[in-house]
């Protein structure tokens, strides 16, 4: 399967982009899973908008780690998993 970009509201205009393995159907999923794994943006979540999705490279420099596989940018943050859904770069990194 392709990598996906998705666009998306969290709540209150905020916004955030996640890129990875999901379809329209699991995107929300996918989303969920991985922001509430991340201390900067799992209290803020009031829903979820999907503004946008389609397929896309994963963004640079992160295309470039080795093993990365799912990103998620937010509020200037950016947090990096592998396929075996392990964070390979934190918000706090």
């Amino acid at each position: 399967m392709p990598v996906m970009k998705a666009d998306i509201d969290y709540g209150e205009g905020d916004k955030a982009q996640l890129w990875g393995d999901f379809t329209n159907e699991t995107v929300e999923a996918v989303f969920m899973e991985k922001a509430g794994q991340c201390f900067g943006i799992r209290k803020s979540i009031l829903g979820f908008t999907l503004d946008c999705i389609e397929p896309a490279e994963l963004p640079d420099p992160w295309r470039q780690m080795a093993g990365a596989a799912t990103v998620l940018k937010h509020s200037g943050d950016t947090i990096v998993w592998n396929g075996a859904g392990e964070k390979i770069k934190s918000e706090w990194d």
